[in-house]
């Protein structure tokens, strides 16, 4: 019989035979014990569904759901509505996290004071990569603030594997992860930004993002990819109901936070050389960019600011060409 748990961390799974027992052994050794474990089993045709059973027969926190394959946001969506703690997390399968995660972040989980608590990550090619944090920072905020903060890119990112979340906010809200849909984060956190009262948010990083090559995500770009980015953020930056509740100056903020998304995308459909396999996207793409001009303070806060600036000079495609014939 389980205990009652005040967090339970879903983790979705599909044929990840090769990192699962990492992910879910970096959650067993944590210190401070009041979770249980939700397997996802998304379909799974490797032997991920027995590695699951396994742990399952072994600890009683640990449970397990077998479904039909449906994509990771359905996966999640299955998590929040089995989940039988107060609060819940998301840990991606291949991934894992530190030691100290739910043990540093205790305090803050068992005030109940928070809706969202927030922390940060680091990309790794393999498990011997250390990460290491900056001088602790922690910030409290509103969910509005907390969402300008992400806007800012500052401590609070897009992500949903580094961050904790009141289970309420999704099920109180009808909020749910876009099943089908690519970027499912960012078609996600505003609204659960803008439905959260308290954020904790700490620059500290506890979370193992696992990447093979850091450029794989641009060797893979398909229609529906670049279809999805675009989507979200439009719905993030025109919907009413981020309109209706930010100023002229935190639009302001998120108008930068809209162009940085709309140049990584023109920057990839040219380095992907997928632009005029796609020419209606690179439209939609180059027009946005044509209506939301940035003065020359905004362009400087800009992490994506020299792709920008070749943007606008109108030199942006030459120079991706120009590097696709030096690597010939």
């Amino acid at each position: 019989m389980k205990k009652d748990v005040l967090l339970t961390v879903v983790i979705p799974v599909y044929n990840v035979e090769k990192y699962l027992k990492r992910c879910v052994e970096s959650v067993l050794v944590q210190e401070w014990h009041n979770y249980d474990i939700l397997l996802v089993d998304d379909g799974s045709t490797d032997s991920s569904p027995q590695i699951c059973d396994d742990y399952a027969k072994v600890y009683d926190f640990i449970s397990v759901i077998h479904k039909k394959n449906g994509g990771l946001s359905a996966a999640r969506n299955t998590g929040i509505s089995n989940a039988e703690g107060e609060y819940v997390y998301f840990l991606d399968s291949d991934d894992w996290i530190e030691p100290n995660t739910f043990s540093d972040l205790a305090e803050v989980i068992e005030s109940d004071q928070y809706d969202i608590i927030s922390f940060n990550q680091e990309f790794v090619k393999s498990e011997h990569d250390i990460i290491k944090s900056d001088s602790k920072w922690t910030k409290r905020l509103t969910g509005k603030e907390a969402l300008i903060d992400m806007f800012s890119y500052g401590f609070v990112t897009g992500f949903a594997t580094d961050k904790i979340y009141r289970k309420a906010l999704f099920t109180k809200n009808t909020i749910q992860f876009p099943v089908g849909k690519y970027y499912e984060d960012l078609g996600t956190n505003y609204k659960l930004f803008l439905a959260a009262k308290k954020v904790y948010a700490t620059n500290q990083k506890y979370y193992h993002y696992l990447i093979d090559n850091p450029d794989s995500i641009t060797k893979s770009w398909n229609e529906q990819k670049f279809e999805n980015m675009i989507s979200f953020y439009k719905e993030l930056y025109y919907s009413d109901d981020v309109r209706s509740k930010l100023d002229s100056s935190e639009l302001a903020i998120a108008k930068i936070f809209f162009v940085n998304g709309m140049t990584h995308i023109l920057a990839s459909l040219f380095k992907s050389n997928l632009y005029k396999t796609y020419p209606k996207l690179t439209k939609c793409v180059k027009k946005e960019l044509k209506i939301n001009k940035l003065k020359f303070q905004q362009k400087l806060k800009l992490p994506n600011r020299t792709k920008y600036f070749l943007y606008r000079l109108g030199l942006l495609n030459g120079a991706f060409q120009l590097q696709h014939i030096l690597k010939k």
